[in-house]
């Protein structure tokens, strides 16, 4: 069965969630994200009414300012040609040698680690149209990467199951090789006005049909202009539609409503049964409020204390109060990096119970009140100043993804010279793709 069956609306959205965010990516049977900016319990907030959550990959290439994937890439894992590394000086990134058993094992351990780990239900594979675009021309070439790809994706499944696998792009890598190992490919720029005067798209769309026919291979589209038009083709040709104008980096909300009466029977079928009934009730009583210190850290600093001090009382009244703190705080901190919001307050409201019994001189206590409060303040602000960074690197990654989409986007007007844009270089007939691999 194909995880893809039962979903009509989707959404691609790579920017960082917020609690408003979360909550309207529930109203969709299928988002696409950037799994390195979401915790398991945004995840699962995503995931409580059953909608389907891929996070995202690139296979085929690497950008620069990725230093980490970069330092631990060998030459073998890049592709040469001349005895030269293939590099797109408009996008700064390196075509990657997917027939390299050991770039394999690096994908296949991003996937551990940001999907598998995460309870993400798969992954959405981009650059994948580069095989089509750098190597139809040299059939030897040609053949060792599709085989390579076909390799990494049998590996996947033999490791981690039936996860869903989209690619973007790549139909004829598509047709002639990974078919039978994925359950969907994404067709951008599927743009009403140039698709049914194009030729090479009508018969491409006859072509996808017969894939998903004999393999159940889902495509998902996506266009930049004309959104009704371009979801009504799109719909007739059997194919899940969406419609984009902000190169994925602003979320577009309000698109989608899924009421309680629609969710059991639109979303259940697709979503494994197994989850549709223990996840459910698992995230109304355990999970909410794990994703309330998730979601915003900066709002969590000033809830946390009120919620500490509400139940501490009750468990300090019966138990050893010095036994309750040392406890509790550890098992906050492991459940969620934002260690310094939870923990301080704990150990803050901790210490007057603890001081006074145990210190009997005023002194030591006045003493006492200062030292954690200096120390608070200045893990507080080591905290807070590697927030900002993060924060500014992130935005920084953002802009410039953003920026890469919109030259695309406005390069695409002439069909016959653009047939994708999400994340590739545009080429005719063909598309690749870029987006920036994150290790």
């Amino acid at each position: 069965m194909n995880p893809l069956d039962g979903v009509k609306n989707y959404q691609v959205y790579y920017g960082h969630p917020t609690a408003a965010i979360l909550k309207d990516m529930q109203n969709y049977d299928l988002v696409i994200i950037e799994p390195l900016h979401y915790t398991k319990a945004q995840v699962e907030q995503i995931k409580a009414r059953g909608t389907k959550v891929l996070g995202y990959i690139s296979v085929m290439e690497v950008a620069t300012w990725n230093t980490g994937l970069m330092s631990k890439l060998q030459s073998g894992d890049f592709f040469t040609r001349n005895g030269q590394r293939v590099h797109y000086s408009e996008w700064d990134s390196y075509l990657t040698n997917i027939a390299s058993p050991h770039f394999q094992g690096l994908l296949l351990t991003e996937i551990q680690n940001q999907v598998v780990a995460k309870g993400i239900d798969g992954v959405f594979m981009d650059t994948v149209g580069d095989i089509d675009n750098e190597h139809l021309n040299n059939p030897t070439v040609l053949k060792q990467q599709r085989d390579g790809l076909v390799n990494f994706l049998k590996q996947a499944r033999a490791r981690y199951g039936e996860i869903a696998m989209v690619q973007n792009w790549g139909f004829d890598t598509l047709e002639t090789s990974t078919a039978p190992y994925v359950d969907g490919i994404m067709w951008e720029s599927f743009n009403a006005d140039t698709i049914k005067s194009d030729a090479w798209s009508q018969n491409m769309i006859k072509k996808l049909q017969a894939v998903d026919a004999k393999h159940s291979v889902k495509t998902l589209t996506i266009s930049t202009r004309l959104s009704a038009d371009s979801h009504k083709l799109a719909k007739d040709s059997g194919f899940i539609h969406f419609h984009e104008a902000d190169a994925y980096v602003n979320w577009n909300a309000g698109l989608v409503t899924r009421t309680q009466d629609t969710a059991p029977v639109a979303v259940a079928p697709t979503t494994k049964p197994a989850t549709t009934t223990t996840t459910k009730p698992a995230t109304t009583t355990t999970t909410k409020p794990s994703t309330t210190t998730t979601t915003k850290p900066a709002a969590t600093t000033t809830t946390k204390p009120a919620e500490t001090i509400t139940t501490k009382p009750a468990e300090t009244t019966t138990t050893k109060p010095a036994e309750t703190t040392a406890t509790k705080p550890a098992a906050t901190t492991a459940t969620k990096p934002a260690a310094t919001t939870t923990t301080k307050p704990v150990t803050e409201t901790a210490t007057k119970p603890v001081t006074k019994p145990v210190s009997a001189p005023k002194a030591d206590a006045s003493t006492d009140k200062p030292t954690e409060s200096k120390q608070k303040a200045k893990t507080d602000w080591k905290q807070e100043k590697k927030d900002k960074k993060e924060k500014k690197k992130a935005k920084k990654h953002a802009k410039k993804h953003a920026k890469k989409h919109a030259a695309k986007h406005s390069s695409s007007n002439d069909h016959h010279a653009a047939k994708g844009n999400m994340c590739g270089k545009v080429k005719h007939k063909t598309a690749g793709f870029l987006n920036f691999f994150k290790f």
